[in-house]
This record gives structure tokens, sequence and C-alpha cells, in this order.
């Protein structure tokens, strides 16, 4: 036996390492899947080679003896969202790495519209943003199973709750506000507000007086003559 504390390495690299094909196609893949390298495309490969020879492995064998190993292969697969109830060891070797890359809980986060591409998705659960129930998970890579899939949400204290988080899509935010909309409780009827009555302008007729014509005194001019020469006697001393 080796020892028990040696992490070993859990995938193979390919034969022919500058195969151009290859490279391509695996850049595709961390491209679309916000993948950190071609190391964990190598991964989701070598678990897929090992399943695919346990199903040829079994295919070789009797109708009897591989009764056993077939129940328990399926009934993994099964349970890791691979293949349907009903699939068979036909359906094990049909699968490609891509179905592997999409059962991770990056590619779900940011397929149910909580990330809006798949490397902010990646950041997320990095930052410990994403929940799986009540357990937080900060791992990317980590392989959600079909039970899991609707417990995906944001962790409690998560910044993301607020529907005006800048960051959320705009698919979530709408549906965000929808609900909180929806929970918050009716707004209380104001009272209404009695308008003061205008008070009325009362006009006041006032009668215009008729007021006394001038009267004319007549001055005989004697008496004007007599009044002239007298003020000027008094100039004149």
């Amino acid at each position: 036996m080796g020892d028990p504390k040696r992490i070993r390495k859990k995938y193979k690299t390919p034969r022919q390492p500058f195969e151009k094909h290859r490279i391509e196609g695996d850049l595709q893949l961390v491209g679309k899947y916000g993948l950190r390298n071609m190391k964990e495309v190598w991964k989701h490969s070598t678990m897929l080679r090992n399943f695919r020879a346990n199903a040829r492995k079994l295919l070789s064998l009797e109708e009897e003896s591989k009764k056993v190993g077939e129940r328990e292969l399926l009934g993994r697969l099964q349970r890791m969202g691979l293949i349907p109830k009903k699939g068979t060891l036909d359906d094990v070797l049909s699968l490609k790495v891509e179905d592997f890359l999409e059962r991770r809980l990056q590619t779900l986060v940011f397929k149910k519209g909580m990330a809006t591409t798949p490397h902010h998705a990646r950041q997320m659960i990095a930052h410990r943003h994403i929940a799986i129930g009540d357990q937080i998970v900060n791992s990317p890579s980590y392989f959600v199973t079909p039970a899991e899939e609707n417990q995906i949400r944001f962790a409690p204290g998560s910044p993301f709750l607020k529907a005006s988080h800048k960051a959320l899509p705009a698919n979530v935010y709408k549906t965000k506000r929808v609900e909180e909309k929806k929970a918050a409780p009716p707004p209380k009827p104001k009272p209404p507000v009695k308008k003061p009555k205008k008070k009325e302008e009362k006009i006041i007729e006032v009668e215009e007086e008729e007021l006394p014509l001038p009267v004319e005194i007549e001055i005989p001019e004697e008496d004007i003559e007599e009044k002239v020469e007298e003020v000027s006697k008094k100039l004149e001393g």
C-alpha cells in the first residue's frame, strides 16, 4: 500500500501533447465553460475514460457475472445525472466530456442566470457567495447531483441577495424586484386632508356723495379800486 497522505494525480496527460486538433478543442471548452486551464478538461476526460473502460469490461463478461457490476455502474451515473434512469451500458459509451462539464457548479450557476458569464460564476463561488441548501460551496468544480440542483442559491449574508446589486444579471434583478414587491405589505391609505374653505370677499358698495357747486360772489368794482389804492399807499409809505 502507498502512503495515504500522498496526493495522487487525478488526471492523465494526452499521449500527444502537441496535437493541433485536440488543443483547439480543449481551448474551446476552456472558454465556453470558464475553466482555469486545460488540466480541468483532462480531469473530466480521465473520469470519462475510466467509466467507459468499466463499461467495455462489463460488456465482455457473461450475463450472470456482469449484473452486479452493471447495476453499480449505472446506479452511480444515474445519481450523478449523467444518464437517464433507464440507461444502459451503451449510454455510458456515448458520454462526452461536455456531459461532465455541464454538471459542474460553475456551469449551473451561470445557466440559472445567477451570474453574467461563466467566469463571473467562478468568481462568485470562490468568494463564497453560492450555497447548496444551507452549505456554502467554494469549489467551482463541485459535481452537482440532480437532487442538489434545485437547492443552488445565494449564500446567507451575501450582498447578491439585494435586488439593487449592480453585478446581478438583468433577469435576476427583475425577478427579485417582483418578489420584493409581492412580499411587501400594501401601503396604508392616507387620511383625507381637509382643504380650508376660501373666504368669500365681501364687496361693500359706497354711495358717492354729491359735492356742492362753488358759489360765485360778485364784488363791486369801486370796492376793488379802493382796496388797491390802500395797498399802494402802504407800500409807498
